[in-house]
This record gives structure tokens, C-alpha cells and sequence, in this order.
């Protein structure tokens, strides 16, 4: 699945909204590479030994950034146990996300990920008992339906690979959930690094099992997956610091463009109608959830201080 989001959202800097939408853009750029290149390779190789590369490479990216955030000592934590269910649900995660687009096709997968924040808005009832209005809950609702017909159950054209990404989708909800919990008393690094070295320890011993020799183009592919999953993370995490979430939010969709195209230059695939019914319905879904935040958030902001 891909990693947006992972750390809590920095102080904001000076507003700066066209350049916060840019970096967005071009975060869901870089995580729609990851994704695309992650399918290319996983084609021939294992997930094993894609997330071990992978690992390896993001890590190169995100540790000089824990540095600079702290170091060794910004990893101490009074919550070990909950760093380690989420370490859990992440190795989870990265192997249920590849597994699945080594069979899919990745605009299909990449719109029902995007089921994520709709996940997210009900489960929030149950762990954190927030209220959710009848708007977005009918917003939830709308999405669901537009996963169920992207899968089409009961029929000829269901492939159960498709669960693996409604796996995804509802794990990486959770994964926020546990997020915004632990970001009242967790440093970023804390909240970021320790997932990330959880995949590259399983990976590490899973990935000797089933190696393969790899070719210079498939090394390239497993680099690129890495490079591009850990600067995508930098590029989403910054454009927040200069945009608020309603802003950006929506670009959050354009991801669906991106999959699209990479789907059809590198594997030929295009979704026919009737996914893209099903895509225009998570779309909606999404856009009137970020609306009713909107709104909430400014409702907020317009009551006076007593």
C-alpha cells in the first residue's frame, strides 16, 4: 500500500497554497511510480524481495530525515506494544498491496485503496467515538458501492485478488486511526521508522528464501519503488506545511489518473465501463467527505471565543 500520510502533519510554514497543491501532485506522481514499478517487477520476482529492496532504498531517504528530527533519541517510546501492532499491520500491508497488483489491474486497485479515508470515517465511530453526520455516512456508503462494483461479487468477472486490496484499504485506515492516536505522544520518527524497519526485518529473512538473481532492469525497478515511496513521503508530508488538508485533499484523486496511464503504457490495461462507474463512485464519495469537513472546519472557526 502505498505510504502517504505516515507521520503526523509538521507546523505549518508560511500559507503557500499553489505550491502546497504542487508537491502534492507530484507526491501522488511519485506514489503511482512506486506502485506501477512495484507491479512490473513483481511480475517475475517475489513480494520477499521486492520489500526487502524496497525497504532498503526508502530507508535511505527517510533516516537522514529522522536525523535531522532527533535521531536515536526521537525513536524512545512509552508504547512499545502499540508500535509493534502497527508494525504488524504494516508488514501486512506492504505484502497484501503488492500481492494483490502482481494480479490486478492498477487503476482498479489504485481507486479501491482510495476507499482508505472513507474506512477511516467509520471506523473513527468505533476506536475514537467521533460522531459522523448522515452526509458522510451516505458519502461511506456511496464509496462501498463503488468498490462492490469494481469487484462485481456473484458474477463472472469477480477475481478474488480484489480482496487483497479492500485488505489494504481497510488495514491502512486503521493504520491512520492509530496515527492520530499515537501522535499525541510519539515523535514522527517513532511514528514512521518503526513500521518501515519491521518490513525490512521480515523482509530480510523471508527474501533469502525465495531470491532470485536479479537483472539490471529489475534492480532498477526495486530502487525506484524504494527512492520513490520515501521522497513521495517528503513531497505529501511538506505540501501539508504549506496547505491546509482541505485544500489538498482532493488531490488525492488524481492518482486515479495516474494509474490509469501507467496501467495502459506498461501493462495494457484500461478499466472498462463499468470500473469506471465504480471509480467515479469512490471519487464522489471522497469529495463530499472532504466537503463536510470543510464545512465542519469552518464552522469551527466562525464560533466566537467566549
Amino acid at each position: 500500500m502505498r505510504d502517504k500520510r505516515m507521520s503526523a502533519v509538521p507546523p505549518p510554514h508560511a500559507d503557500n497554497r499553489p505550491l502546497g497543491i504542487m508537491l502534492m501532485i507530484l507526491g501522488m506522481i511519485t506514489m503511482c511510480i512506486t506502485d506501477a514499478a512495484g507491479k512490473w517487477v513483481v511480475q517475475d520476482y517475489h513480494v520477499a524481495q521486492l520489500n526487502f529492496c524496497r525497504g532498503f532504498f526508502a530507508l535511505l531517504i527517510l533516516v537522514p530525515t529522522a536525523r535531522s528530527e532527533g535521531g536515536l533519541t526521537s525513536l524512545k517510546t512509552a508504547r512499545p506494544w502499540a508500535h509493534g501492532l502497527r508494525s504488524v499491520l504494516l508488514v501486512s500491508l506492504a505484502y497484501t498491496w503488492f500481492f494483490g497488483l502482481s494480479k490486478l489491474p492498477l487503476a482498479e486497485a489504485t481507486a479501491i485503496g482510495l476507499c482508505a479515508p472513507l474506512c477511516m470515517t467509520a471506523l473513527s465511530v468505533v476506536v475514537l467515538k467521533e460522531h459522523v453526520g448522515k452526509f458522510r455516512w451516505g458519502a461511506v456508503v456511496l464509496g462501498f458501492v463503488g468498490m462492490l462494483v469494481i469487484i462485481r461479487p456473484g458474477t463472472e468477472m469477480f477475481d478474488p485478488m480484489f480482496l487483497l486490496p479492500v485488505f489494504s484499504a481497510v488495514g491502512y485506515a486503521t493504520y491512520m486511526l492509530t496515527n492520530r492516536i499515537l501522535s499525541r505522544t510519539e515523535s514522527v520518527t517513532a511514528i514512521t521508522l518503526y513500521p518501515q524497519l519491521a518490513i525490512m526485518a521480515v523482509s530480510a529473512v523471508w527474501a533469502p528464501l525465495v531470491w532470485q538473481p536479479l537483472t539490471w532492469p529489475a534492480f532498477a525497478a526495486m530502487a525506484l519503488t524504494g527512492l520513490c515511496a520515501g521522497i513521495g513521503h517528503l513531497l505529501l508530508t511538506f505540501a501539508f506545511r504549506y496547505a491546509p488538508p482541505s485544500v489538498l485533499a482532493p488531490f488525492d484523486y488524481t492518482a486515479l489518473v495516474w494509474a490509469a496511464l501507467f496501467g495502459w503504457l506498461l501493462f495494457n490495461q484500461l478499466p472498462d465501463q463499468t470500473a469506471m462507474a465504480g471509480m467515479s463512485l469512490i471519487v464522489a464519495a471522497g469529495l463530499i467527505i472532504i466537503y463536510r469537513e470543510a464545512v465542519a472546519a469552518r464552522r469551527v472557526v466562525s464560533v466566537p471565543l467566549a
